[in-house]
């Protein structure tokens, strides 16, 4: 597990339920290294949800804690 998906499952609320798919990973604009793809687990938002990190606690959003996560999504995860 790299850096970014140990940085998203620590945000959720059963750590151990965490499932990856689709996970991609890229230099942002800065070269940043990202990480973005999908977590199921269980949670308030149902399930599946979307992430994007990188690498710390502090630069990692969940669909589910973010109102307006698809421009989060539209800018990092190209």
């Amino acid at each position: 597990m790299d850096i970014g998906t140990q940085a998203a499952q620590s945000k959720l609320k059963d750590l151990s339920s965490a499932k990856f798919r689709n996970v991609h990973f890229h230099s942002g604009a800065d070269n940043t290294p990202m990480t973005f793809g999908e977590v199921n687990s269980k949670n308030s938002y149902g399930g599946s949800q979307k992430f994007v990190s990188a690498g710390k606690s502090e630069f990692t959003f969940l669909e589910e804690q973010v109102a307006d996560f698809s421009n989060v999504w539209a800018r990092f995860c190209r």
